[in-house]
Formats: C-alpha cells, sequence, structure tokens
C-alpha cells in the first residue's frame, strides 16, 4: 500500500533526525522506541482509513506513555520539541507524495496532523502531571509520618519520662525529701529539653523554606554531635535555585544526614554540593559502618525511599553507594530548566 510506504519512510527520516541532532527522546533505546510508536499512531491516523485504526489503543499508549516518561525524569517540553520536528519532516514528505492536492489538501493534512500530535501531547501531559501529583502526594504524606515520628519518639517519650518523675515525686515526697527533690528536678528537666525539642522541629519547618545552605549549615549546627566531624562544600548559589528545587534539595540532604547520624556511627560526614545553570548535584558521605544497597529489606532507615521519591519528582537520579564496613555516599543529580539527564 503506497500509504504504508510513506509512513515507512517517515519514520526512518524521522528516527534519524532525532538520533542526529541528539533530541533527549533518542538517548535511552527504549524512549526512542516509545517516540516512535508513538509517531507511527500518529501517521496512521492521518494517513491510513478510519475504520482500520485502534484509535482507543493510541490513546491509552499516550496515557501510558505521559506515567513512563515522568518516571524516567523526562519533561514534556522534550515533547513537544519532538512534535514539532515531526512536523518538519512529515508535512512535506506526505504533500510531495500527494502533488495534486493543491492548497486545500494541503491545509487539510496540516490540521489532521496537527490535531493527531497534540491530542496524544495533551494526553501524555495530563497523566505525566497526575503521575507527579501522585509521588508529591506519597512525599508529602512521608515528611508528616516523619514529623509524626519525631513528635512521639523525642517529645513523647520527654513527657513521658517526666510523668514518671513527678510520679516518684509524689511517692518519696514524705518517706524521703531528697529523693523526692531530685525527681522534681529530673521531671523540669525533661520537660525543658521537650519544650527545647519543640522548639527545634519547629525552626527546622521554617528553614525549609528560603536558603537552603544556610538551612543545611544550621541543621548541622544543632543536631550533629560535636564528636562528629562535618564539611558542607557549597559550589555555585543555592539560592539561585528555583524554591521547589532548592525546598526538595535541603530535605533529601537532611534525610541522608540524619540517616547517617542515627545508623552509621561516623566519625565524619561530608556534604558536597554543585549548581550549573543546568544541574544540581550533591553528595552526601560518611564514614559509618556501611550496609548492603541491594539488600533494601535490611537496609538501616527508612528514608531512602522517600530521598529517591523525591529525586524523581525533580526528574532526577539518585543512587546510593556502601557496604559494610566502608561507609556510605548517597548522590544525586537533578536538571534544571529543561535541561534532562
Amino acid at each position: 500500500m503506497p500509504d504504508r510506504d510513506l509512513i515507512r519512510r517517515i519514520l526512518q527520516t524521522y528516527r534519524g533526525r532525532l538520533v542526529a541532532e541528539d533530541y533527549a527522546l533518542s538517548r535511552d533505546p527504549e524512549s526512542l522506541d516509545d517516540v516512535m510508536r508513538q509517531v507511527e499512531f500518529v501517521l496512521e491516523e492521518v494517513l491510513l482509513p478510519a475504520e482500520t485504526l485502534p484509535d482507543a489503543d493510541s490513546r491509552l499508549y499516550s496515557v501510558r506513555l505521559g506515567a513512563s516518561r515522568a518516571r524516567s525524569g523526562i519533561h514534556p517540553t522534550q515533547s513537544l520539541r519532538a512534535a514539532a520536528l515531526l512536523f518538519e519532516v512529515a508535512l512535506p514528505m506526505i504533500l510531495l507524495a500527494r502533488p495534486d492536492g493543491g492548497a486545500r489538501t494541503a491545509l487539510g493534512v496540516s490540521l489532521t496532523l496537527h490535531n493527531a500530535v497534540m491530542d496524544r501531547v495533551v494526553l501524555a501531559s495530563l497523566s505525566y502531571v497526575e503521575y507527579l501529583l501522585e509521588r508529591l502526594h506519597a512525599s508529602r504524606q512521608e515528611e508528616r509520618r516523619r514529623i509524626a515520628r519525631e513528635l512521639h519518639d523525642r517529645i513523647g517519650h520527654g513527657m513521658g519520662l517526666a510523668l514518671q518523675h513527678l510520679d516518684l515525686h509524689r511517692h518519696y515526697r514524705t518517706a524521703n525529701p531528697p529523693a523526692a527533690e531530685a525527681k522534681l528536678t529530673s521531671a523540669m528537666s525533661s520537660l525543658v529539653e521537650s519544650i527545647q525539642t519543640v522548639q527545634d522541629i519547629s525552626d527546622e519547618l521554617r528553614r525549609s523554606v528560603g536558603d537552603p545552605e544556610r538551612a543545611l549549615r544550621t541543621y548541622l549546627r544543632t543536631n550533629v554531635p560535636p564528636e562528629i566531624s562535618t564539611v558542607l562544600d557549597v559550589q555555585g548559589d543555592m539560592k539561585a535555585l528555583p524554591p521547589n528545587v532548592g525546598e526538595e534539595l535541603y530535605l533529601i540532604l537532611r534525610e541522608a544526614t540524619r540517616n547517617a547520624l542515627r545508623h552509621a556511627r561516623p566519625g565524619w560526614i561530608r556534604i558536597s554540593i554543585v549548581v550549573t545553570d543546568t544541574l544540581a548535584s550533591a553528595s552526601v558521605t560518611d564514614d559509618g559502618r556501611g550496609f548492603e544497597p541491594n539488600a533494601s529489606a535490611t537496609a538501616p532507615g527508612g528514608g531512602l525511599p522517600s530521598m529517591r521519591e523525591r529525586t524523581e519528582l525533580l526528574r532526577g537520579r539518585l543512587s546510593v553507594r556502601s557496604s559494610p564496613g566502608r561507609g556510605t555516599t548517597i548522590t544525586l543529580r537533578v536538571p534544571l530548566g529543561e535541561a534532562s539527564l
């Protein structure tokens, strides 16, 4: 069939242009195959009789593709760039194959091609956004659970201890006044510590917005024991980051540091951050006891899934390098603007 031959030629030319011009969607074989399948659906809709088209299947494919691109960190602007290239490649080839159609035919083909492409771009973009919203909700829920754990473990424990001391004070008050006085003093100390913890958590939540470098330095100063050495090395201006990127980057690095403090027993922790116009990269390294990253069920701490989700929400990548007895390095890379990894 002539139209099938035309579709094959357009696909071949389009694929060659994507690769030759180094489009982001062509850098991964699976992403490239997805693009070509999507383009084939578009060309079939434009060039083949309507009764032969599996239209519902093709549109469902667009929905699945949007979520897949969100998981892969491919921004919708890359889809729009690929769509513009499809117009540039396909329209002249279609019109050359139909030289007798005239201006009306050219306009009709152009509109049909435009509608077929944009319908799928819209569907993929909507599913992309829906996927990110779901991940954002999960990430926020994890942050709420973390705060709940902090309140339970730190404040709840301190208040319970204060009540225990007060109960013992009442018990000793007549029979052993010095012991009763000591218990009262201990109760007051526990209450003061609990109040300080509330203030620390409140300050930490406020620090999550604004200058992420300053927030990190404050977190290290107020939460790391003095016997553990810390270094925060920043190259570039973190204040220039988009607010959502700076906020999430702070939360990821804070969680990585907290995991090291709680589980690794380190002698030192080093945080390195590099910010350029197109990329924010960071790492948290410690010399602690390490763990086996592939043994996810036994990996220390519950923060790794949350850190990975937050990084992926920013279209980035997070990796973990560790082994028992040899410390841990958590590295993340986040593209900025329309850049991609």
